[in-house]
Order: C-alpha cells, then sequence, then structure tokens
C-alpha cells in the first residue's frame, strides 16, 4: 500500500512538472555573413534556415521564448549573453532547442582534443570555441537540452577532431595525420546533439524551389506532428525528428546530387519533446470496421448503451526516456538490418581452443542463430547471408568480410565469409531500442525509428565478442579530397584472420574487423616505414567502432 502510494505522488510530481510548469525555450542564430569585415566567406541561405526553425517552432511547439539572432546579431557577446540568460531562466522541468546555421572552423591548440579547437564562426571576430559553449550551458538546469547544426562537418561538433573548411592543420615535418572521430569525449554535458552531415562531410544548400539547406529543410518537416510523430502520441522528439528526417536527408543528397551527407546524432537525445504536446497521450489502437449489415438476415437485438470509453492515458515520460511504441494493426513498418555478423560459427577470430580446431578440421560447421527485439519484444526474423557484393548492394559500403578455413577430405580450405541480412516485419510504427542477439557477439544496441509503411533500412557495425573494428577514410590535405585506391594496413595484427590490408574505396573508405583490443594498431596509409604520421596508434575497444580520417600531404604515395 505504501508502495502504491509512492508511486502515485511521483507520478503526480511528474505531471506537475511536466504538464504545468514546464516551458519550452529556443535559440536560433543564422548568418550568410553578408557585409562582413572579417573577410568571411558569404553564405546564402543560413538566415533563411534560421527563419524557418524559427517559425516551425513557434508554429508547432508553443515555445515560452524564442531568442533569434541573425546576420550581424551573430557574434559572440550575444551568444554569450543568450545563453546566459538560458542558465538564468530554465528549470529541470523545461525543454531547450538551440540552432546554429553558418560555418564550422579550427585552429591549432595544444590543450584541445588532438591538438584542433572547434569553432562556430560568427559575423565578426572574435568566434565562439566549443569550449566556450560548454561552459556556458553549464549553468543549464535541464537534462532536456538539443543543439540542432546546420554546418559543414557538423557531425563531428562535439566529438574529438571536428573540422571546418580548408586543409588540415598538419604539424611541420610531419606526413600526414590521424584524426580520431570518436563519441566518448562529449563537451556539452552529453546533451542531444543533432547534426546536418558527418564529420568528414559537406552539408548542401538547395535553391529553387526549396531555398533551404537540405538537412533545415527536412528536419523542419521532422518536426510536424503529420510527419515526425512516429507512434502518435502527440508529441515529436528529437529522436523522432531526427529518425524520420536523416534518411530523406542522405536519400536526396546522394540521388539528387551525387553527394554523401549523413546527419548524425550524439549525446542522449530521448524524450526531448521539441514539438507538439510537452506530455505526450497514449493513442488509442485503431479497431477494425464492423462488418456490413447481410440484407438477407434479419438486424440482431440492438445492445444496451455503453458507457462512454475512457479518455486518452496520459504517458508520463521521466528525463531521457523516449515514450514507448504502442502496437496498432494500422500503423506498422517493415524493417531490413544490414550487419557485419558472420554466418559460421568457425569464422571470426583464430582461437587456440582445442574443440573449435578440431571442428575446423573435421568440417563441423554451423550457421550463427540470432534473435532480434524491438522495444523488448522478440519478432521473427528472416536471416539472409549475403557475401560481399550482396552487402554493398544493400548498404553501399564495400566491406572486406575476411575468410575462415574448414577442413574437407582432410585438406584445409578457405572459405569467404558471409555476414546476415535481417527481414522483420510487422513492427510498430516510433522510435525503438532494438537488440540484436547472436551467437559469439554482444548484444547489440540501437535506436532505430519505424515508419508506418515505410520500409526502413539500416546498417550495424557489430564485433565479435571480445573485439572491435576501425572504420576511416584517407583524404589527400583536407576532407574534400578523397583518395581511392590507397594502400592502408596495419602491420602488427595478431589473433584474427580477417583482413588487415586493403586499398580504399572511391569515397577513401576503409574498415578493418572484429580485432582483438586492449592494444595499439599502427594505421599505415603505405608501405613506407620511415613515413610520418601523427597519431597513427590507435587503441581498439571491444563492442566499439574506432572513427578515424587520415590526412595525407602528398598523393603519390604507394
Amino acid at each position: 500500500m505504501r508502495f502504491k502510494k509512492s508511486l502515485f505522488l511521483l507520478l503526480l510530481l511528474c505531471l506537475s512538472l511536466t504538464g504545468v510548469q514546464a516551458k519550452r525555450y529556443a535559440l536560433i542564430m543564422g548568418s550568410n555573413y553578408t557585409g562582413n569585415a572579417a573577410g568571411i566567406p558569404p553564405l546564402e541561405l543560413c538566415e533563411a534556415d534560421a527563419a524557418l526553425m524559427e517559425q516551425t517552432l513557434r508554429a508547432n511547439g508553443s515555445y515560452d521564448e524564442v531568442k533569434v539572432l541573425l546576420g550581424r546579431m551573430v557574434i559572440a557577446t550575444k551568444v554569450e549573453e543568450a545563453m546566459r540568460s538560458l542558465a538564468a531562466n530554465v528549470t529541470a522541468a523545461d525543454t531547450v532547442a538551440i540552432y546554429f546555421s553558418g560555418h564550422g572552423t579550427y585552429q591549432r591548440d595544444a590543450s584541445a582534443p588532438n591538438g584542433l579547437r572547434n569553432y562556430i564562426v560568427m559575423f565578426d571576430r572574435p568566434h565562439v570555441s566549443d569550449l566556450q559553449i560548454n561552459d556556458w550551458i553549464k549553468g543549464i538546469k535541464t537534462v532536456r537540452v538539443a543543439f540542432i547544426f546546420d554546418c559543414c562537418y557538423s557531425g563531428g561538433i562535439a566529438k574529438k577532431g571536428r573540422k571546418g573548411a580548408g586543409d588540415i592543420p598538419v604539424a611541420p615535418g610531419s606526413d600526414g595525420i590521424v584524426i580520431q572521430n570518436g563519441d566518448e569525449n562529449f563537451y556539452f554535458q552529453n546533451r542531444a546533439i543533432i547534426a546536418s552531415s558527418d564529420s568528414n562531410e559537406t552539408s548542401i544548400e538547395i535553391r529553387g524551389n526549396i531555398n533551404h539547406g537540405v538537412f533545415t529543410y527536412w528536419f523542419a518537416q521532422g518536426l510536424l506532428a503529420a510527419n515526425g510523430d512516429l507512434n502518435r502520441d502527440g508529441s515529436v522528439t528529437a529522436l523522432e525528428a531526427f529518425e524520420w528526417s536523416s534518411r530523406r536527408v542522405s536519400q536526396m543528397a546522394k540521388q539528387q546530387f551525387q553527394h554523401d551527407q549523413n546527419p548524425q546524432i550524439s549525446g542522449n537525445a530521448k524524450g526531448i519533446f521539441l514539438t507538439g504536446r510537452i506530455v505526450p497521450v497514449a493513442p488509442e489502437p485503431n479497431k477494425p470496421e464492423p462488418p456490413k449489415p447481410d440484407p438477407q438476415k434479419p438486424e440482431p437485438p440492438k445492445p444496451e448503451p455503453q458507457k462512454p470509453e475512457p479518455e486518452q492515458q496520459v504517458v508520463v515520460t521521466p528525463p531521457n526516456v523516449e515514450p514507448q511504441p504502442q502496437p496498432n494493426i494500422n500503423t506498422n513498418g517493415n524493417v531490413t538490418i544490414s550487419t557485419t555478423i558472420l554466418k559460421s560459427i568457425l569464422s571470426g577470430t583464430q582461437t587456440p581452443d582445442p574443440m573449435m580446431t578440431m571442428r575446423r578440421m573435421r568440417g563441423v560447421d554451423g550457421d550463427r542463430k540470432i534473435k532480434v527485439r524491438f522495444s523488448g519484444r522478440e519478432y521473427p526474423t528472416n536471416v539472409v547471408w549475403v557475401d560481399r557484393a550482396g552487402l554493398k548492394a544493400a548498404t553501399g559500403e564495400d566491406i572486406p568480410l575476411g575468410t575462415y578455413t574448414i577442413g574437407r577430405n582432410g585438406t584445409p580450405t578457405e572459405i569467404q565469409n558471409r555476414v546476415a541480412l535481417l527481414q522483420i516485419t510487422g513492427v510498430p510504427a516510433g522510435v525503438h531500442e532494438v537488440q540484436i542477439e547472436a551467437d559469439d557477439y554482444p548484444i547489440i544496441k540501437e535506436n532505430i525509428g519505424v515508419e508506418n509503411g515505410i520500409p526502413i533500412k539500416e546498417f550495424i557495425v557489430a564485433s565479435m565478442r571480445g573485439t572491435g573494428s576501425i572504420r576511416g577514410k584517407v583524404f589527400l590535405k583536407n576532407v574534400e579530397q578523397p583518395l581511392a585506391g590507397q594502400t592502408v594496413w596495419m602491420p602488427t595484427v595478431v589473433g584474427t584472420n580477417q583482413v588487415h590490408k586493403m586499398k580504399t574505396m572511391t569515397d577513401g573508405s576503409f574498415w578493418f574487423l572484429n580485432l582483438p583490443p586492449g592494444k595499439y594498431y599502427t594505421i599505415k596509409a603505405s608501405f613506407e616505414e620511415n613515413l610520418k604520421i601523427d597519431n597513427q596508434n590507435l587503441v581498439v575497444k571491444e563492442g566499439d567502432t574506432t572513427k578515424v580520417d587520415v590526412i595525407l600531404n602528398q598523393k603519390n604515395f604507394k
């Protein structure tokens, strides 16, 4: 009884905080840099993007306060003043959206991650560093804060090694530098960061009928309930808007402009209600239409009048918890997940285990078993095993999958690996935490947004239990010039039969899968042992993918 009373009081408190006192605040910044005296290259559509975001939030989010800085107003003193105002007025129950559209850049700084200090570019100097923003928002009391950046290379804005326009600074005497783009070192106290492109991609603008940055155009539409409210609870969260818009950004950029632009999200974006209701309402399940009466049969007696149905249930969502999708026969979607989960139970890292060695030599093989859960519920999964070409057809990524050895007729035979493509149908619309369980793999967790009637495709890089992976790209001087056909290798790889030498793809990319963790791996961008590349020693963590960019000073490395 005491437990029930405490729970009731807790619910009342949450309702009070989120339903009565909770407010929404927005800070929106955008500059085309027109007429600046600092020599900053002008842009065309950043102020239009900021105006679109203001209009969208005001019309759909019932924001209590929206501060807008445009053009010449985007200067460090006004940004600091707006940030400190938020820190002074925002309570723990409130929601804050901070949007910026403009240039990003960097400078050398020995105290910064990887020696690069990152900046958002003001209309006039001084510019604002990531460290300054981090200091300004420390006083903001709520965890419901979403930073939304529409600028080139913004995917690294809260990570090590964010890049802006121009050449990457390389230390004198070096032939290149390796920049780690890991997300383990967040600024901004793990607030949600939504970025228009990855850390080594540019964000494009579209003139004509759209007249906006492609990211802002779609993200603003994702904030509309008709689009981004995936689970139909009356609210659009940061995760819902991102999931709805990001795949459309990537698709438009690729199909219409042959450009790679993949929005990124990091930090904790769960439970941040950007538009719609501050307190979501659980939707009623759609009921099938009653059968039409048969004129040949007499009508049955009319039932007694029923009591009116109860009102929809208010869903009280604690901070950083995403509302659960609601099963509904008319709001389901189909999901295809491409993975790097290896088919054979004999594939993967070489092991000294005598039983496994015996199985290999006797040719005793088998397929890995895989289970998939969406929001805790297991769904029937059709597993299709594909080779390297099949994986590329499904994802666009050309990844060496390696081989494994099996005994056949007393002779060791090398077999090309295959990986799992998972097909799941009838998944309720909404943002799900997806869990994938496979033999010899740790539990894989990802957030996936499911739309009603829309086929969803996702790609998940999975590393075997006790291993990690490296994913990278090689560029010439800056991240606008990828180097294709560049040899990349790691000279000291032990305990694995996976590929550890390859030539980069057309976009400069390379992959090394299933590497034993807890040691330094040395990235080589040629076979010249005396090639001096800064930061080339990498640490692989179990279950993680280490993401790197290799920036070279010369193109003719063999």
